[in-house]
């Protein structure tokens, strides 16, 4: 049985410390869209692909690989509810296996779509764009150098500025380079600087993109913030989710040194 995908499948991409969860709040707060923040499972299982199908597609692996991650356990899925729905899906090859676990993400947050806000698939839309037709990738680019302020005062991630500018340049060269290829009718770019200056604007485009109308709530998310940033494991992460999309939240031109913006 082929499990019938939705029309589109946002995934949403970039380099870490760009804004991608301030703008996976804003499109979780849709009507009809639940985001799924970095579930990271699909990456998995897309990466096992080949040995998952090579005899016959192994539900137990699949469903034995999506649930040793610890980012999967985090949606806090009804198991028997997942377990129904591979039953019912009967997938016969890893991308009808996601898209059965997808549905019930969706369906436990009240709504008919899904989505998928993992920056790290950056580096893997080649692979998911040939596995799921349906994905519409969002690339979410912001200045570099303010990403690199934003990474050297977190306990992960690269320490310097020279780390977090080769750690940037990589990611985003990879994206483009992947969105080039895919063509503008699956692959979006835009700007943190324009999503915080006119997000309206903004949300209007990509909504436009996915085949979604645009609804005015979206942007009305700081309560949905409050509620995600209490479940987050760092939450000291992620607290201008708080407020109103507002620019100069961090600014390099005041922040770095002259030495570091040469640097970079």
């Amino acid at each position: 049985m082929t499990v019938a995908p939705q029309d589109v499948f946002p995934i949403i991409v970039g380099s870490g410390r760009s804004g991608t969860t301030l703008l996976r709040t804003i499109l979780d707060g849709h009507p009809r869209l639940a985001v799924a923040n970095e579930p990271q499972f699909t990456g998995g299982v897309a990466r096992r692909r080949k040995r998952l199908e090579s005899d016959g597609f192994d539900r137990s692996a699949f469903l034995e690989t999506v649930r040793s991650n610890p980012n999967y356990r985090r949606l806090g899925l009804d198991e028997a509810a997942v377990d129904a729905s591979i039953r019912r899906a009967a997938p016969t090859n890893t991308a009808d296996g996601v898209r059965a676990v997808f549905d019930v993400f969706a369906a436990s947050e009240g709504k008919p779509l899904y989505g998928d806000k993992t920056p790290g698939y950056v580096v893997q839309i080649p692979e998911l764009a040939d596995m799921f037709p349906e994905a519409r990738f969002i690339h979410l680019i912001r200045d570099g150098r303010n990403v690199a302020l934003s990474y050297i005062e977190r306990p992960w991630g690269p320490t310097t500025v020279g780390e977090a500018a080769l750690y940037w340049r990589s990611r985003v060269g990879r994206g483009r380079a992947a969105g080039s290829a895919l063509g503008d009718t699956r692959y979006l770019e835009t700007r943190y600087e324009n999503l915080v200056d006119d997000p309206e604007e903004e949300v209007r485009r990509i909504c436009e993109f996915l085949d979604l109308e645009f609804e005015p709530e979206m942007l009305q998310y700081q309560k949905a913030a409050e509620t995600f940033i209490a479940s987050s494991h760092q939450p000291e992460a992620f607290t201008a989710l708080t407020r109103p999309p507002t620019s100069g939240i961090r600014d390099w031109s005041t922040a770095m040194n002259t030495d570091d913006v040469a640097l970079f």
